[in-house]
């Protein structure tokens, strides 16, 4: 009888440690599909064409904790865009860095790039998208829109046109 019970005991051990390193095996093969260097809830497809495009070396987040950033389809081919507040690489010029998910290209809106005048950056936090093809924005558009403002109180809609980003200054284009 006792022969029984430490045979039970045993079993019941080994299926408890086979367990635990299940779920421990488990956990990390998990992790290790994450990139520790992905920034704060970013894609890793755009964290990939970011780094491509310049991140920490011509232009670097805006926060690196807690980037901020947004989804839409900017560009219009049906898939989710993501735009992310970037600084130059000074950190003193604030604008977004917009990826395009179809071929991971990276379009700067500010940050010492020229705006739609004089304007070479955005106000930080002084963005947004508006979403969809009904509401107020330029006749004729409907891809999601970025809404852009600088430091000077002048906003544009920032509109792609196939090719490049154009600026259509807000109280012009009929928002």
């Amino acid at each position: 009888m006792q022969r029984c019970s430490v045979r039970r005991r045993r079993t019941g051990m080994l299926s408890r440690a086979s367990l635990a390193a299940a779920l421990l095996l488990h956990a990390a093969t998990g992790s290790a599909q994450l990139s520790p260097n992905t920034f704060g809830g970013i894609p890793l497809w755009a964290d990939s064409a970011l780094r491509a495009g310049g991140l920490d070396q011509l232009f670097k987040l805006s926060s690196t904790l807690n980037p901020v950033y947004a989804f839409g389809d900017f560009d219009r081919d049906g898939l989710l865009d993501v735009a992310v507040e970037i600084k130059d690489a000074g950190g003193l010029r604030c604008g977004v860095a917009i990826t395009h998910r179809i071929d991971g290209s990276v379009h700067i809106v500010g940050a010492g790039e020229a705006l739609g005048s004089e304007a070479k950056e955005l106000a930080c936090g002084r963005w947004g998208v508006h979403a969809g093809p009904d509401g107020h924005r330029p006749v004729g558009f409907s891809a999601d829109l970025l809404y852009v403002a600088d430091a000077h109180g002048q906003s544009w809609w920032v509109v792609w046109n196939g090719r490049s980003y154009v600026y259509v200054p807000v109280d012009e284009g009929g928002a």
